[in-house]
């Protein structure tokens, strides 16, 4: 049926309900909820439900070339994904059950109500050559969940909802007011911090599932869960995180999770920074997951953040997971991108050094490529030309007496070394600190190659979660704050100009700095700081930034602003 009246706007495309056909594996149920008429798919004789419904075009839609828009109205109650296979046009012959190309707001977050999936179908060709003579059909992720369907609506145009959820804003650069509360000019007195950024949930903008809150992106309990901290929301909004199906809270009530895929949790962890005065971050960007304008995201989102509120950011590659003989393509591939496309370097506050754009680098480790992969990583972003930068090499905190001859020359070209020390741990009276015995001999290795020298301090560690342990197993203790101050301490006594903290926001592995909650859900142990404000950690590192400025005294922790 013919959706859009003749009083439509010329940019407004026509629309027709396609036609539901409920048998073999697509059976439905059709059944009133929430006001509409839904088609519920039907439970089957294992307690599992039927995953398709199929979908016809009314004999009175044009079947033209051209990319269509399909809109399905769903409600949000269970778990999971929904897509769409499609009749399209291939060579030699159609695909009766091709991929949409492009999907939006495809998860289920349990918010109750209805939503809107929005997918883009680039070859379309609804010859109804699928089962039951359908031109399309839905498929759903959790045979668990029971989809009810309200509405499949096609477009052989943009609509509305589509262009806004098919934009790409974090592309753009940041148009409004600039701020210059930091020197983006320089390394020099800067404490930055890593900026993770991985944090997805079923029904965000990327609809990935519980990425890097659990080992089951489908699925979030004390089963699957990998984090150890649990992030303070109490001043999120509702509509900015996401219920948990398998945590509660405050008399059992649904605990809630944020996404880094919203502008707006990116914006307030800058807000923080800010607040806090800390410096600015080294954005993560996993190798193993470049490609496309979608995988740009929380680096465009941060580059709008620290403009917003003055800070500065950097992009740091982990190479991790990456094949070796990948390596290299992909790195300097992305960093053309990002320079030609983004002008990421060109943005006022994207952190420079020495007159080049800094770029880190983490994981310059010999058992995980050779040495001369290394070599040839740094000759790219040491040579003139538009792409060079200051490289800041996180490596292995053995680096100085470490690998063959190539790696030895490898560690002491990079601009600036960063050793990871993050778990290098010694014991004293005052209990287990980090051990920094090696810095000394660090500082004088780089400066005797004329190299920078970064250390990584971090604030203590834990992942019983992620690894499967019990309680307490893998857990550095932070010690009230006294193992992270000593580190900002020793830094500043070696007179160290800048510092990498690990990290802002890893509840992974139990390193991050933002505000934490001691109140959890109670399903399963997570570490907490009794007695400590939910912000200690971003007070300690305001004042350990302030400390490697020369704007502060280097006493004991006692003496610290509580």
């Amino acid at each position: 049926m013919l959706l859009a009246t003749a009083a439509a706007s010329a940019a407004e495309s026509p629309t027709w309900n396609l036609r539901p056909i409920s048998g073999g594996d697509g059976e439905f149920l059709t059944e009133a909820l929430l006001g509409r008429e839904v088609r519920s798919a039907r439970p089957r004789a294992s307690g599992k439900f039927a995953s398709y419904q199929y979908y016809q075009l009314p004999d009175d839609a044009p079947r033209q070339t051209g990319v269509a828009i399909i809109e399905v109205s769903f409600v949000d109650t269970g778990r999971g994904t929904i897509n769409l296979q499609y009749n399209s046009a291939g060579v030699p012959a159609f695909v009766p059950y091709r991929e949409a190309e492009e999907r939006r707001s495809t998860g289920f977050s349990n918010r109750g109500g209805f939503k809107t999936a929005v997918f883009r179908l680039a070859r379309p060709d609804f010859c109804r050559a699928q089962n039951q003579n359908a031109d399309l059909r839905l498929t759903f992720s959790d045979p668990q969940t029971q989809v009810r369907i309200a509405s499949v609506v096609l477009s052989w145009g943009p609509t509305p909802l589509s262009e806004r959820l098919f934009a790409r804003p974090w592309l753009e650069p940041w148009t409004g007011p600039t701020r210059q509360d930091v020197d983006a000019t320089t390394l020099h007195h800067k404490v930055l911090c890593g900026y993770q950024g991985w944090f997805r949930c079923p029904g965000d903008p990327e609809d990935r599932g519980w990425v890097h809150w659990s080992r089951d992106s489908q699925s979030l309990d004390a089963r699957t869960v990998t984090v150890d901290l649990w992030p303070d929301l109490s001043e999120f909004g509702d509509d900015e995180t996401y219920p948990t199906p398998g945590f509660t809270i405050d008399n059992n009530r649904p605990a809630r999770l944020f996404s880094s895929v919203d502008p707006r949790t990116i914006d307030r962890h800058f807000d923080w920074m800010q607040t806090y005065g800390l410096d600015g971050v080294f954005v993560q960007r996993f190798v193993v997951e470049t490609g496309g304008p979608d995988s740009v995201r929380v680096l465009g989102y941060s580059r709008r953040a620290a403009n917003r509120t003055g800070r500065v950011f950097a992009v740091e590659y982990d190479l991790s997971g990456t094949p070796k003989e990948q390596l290299f393509d992909r790195v300097t591939a992305d960093w053309k991108w990002l320079i030609d496309n983004l002008q990421i370097t060109s943005d006022p506050r994207y952190l420079h050094h020495a007159g080049l754009p800094v770029l880190g680098l983490w994981g310059f480790y010999p058992d995980r490529f050779d040495g001369a992969t290394a070599h040839r990583l740094i000759d790219f972003f040491q040579s003139p030309g538009p792409y060079q930068a200051r490289l800041v090499g996180g490596c292995d905190h053995r680096w100085r007496t470490l690998g063959d001859a190539d790696w030895a020359r490898a560690f002491r070209r990079l601009d600036v070394i960063s050793p990871w020390n993050v778990g290098n741990t010694r014991k004293t009276a005052a209990g287990t600190l980090a051990n920094t015995r090696s810095w000394s001999d660090d500082l004088a290795e780089a400066r005797r190659h004329n190299r920078g020298f970064m250390p990584v301090i971090y604030p203590g560690f834990s992942w019983d979660h992620l690894q499967r342990q019990p309680a307490g197993t893998t857990q550095i203790d932070r010690l009230g704050g006294e193992f992270f101050w000593r580190q900002f301490q020793d830094a500043a006594q070696l007179e160290v100009e800048f510092v990498k903290i690990a990290m802002f926001d890893e509840v992974d592995e139990g390193t991050a700095i933002f505000k934490v909650t001691n109140q959890p859900p109670r399903e399963t142990h997570f570490v907490t700081f009794p007695g400590q404000p939910s912000d200690w950690y971003l007070r300690l590192a305001a004042e350990g930034t302030r400390l490697i400025r020369l704007e502060r005294a280097n006493v004991p922790f006692r003496e610290l602003p509580r």
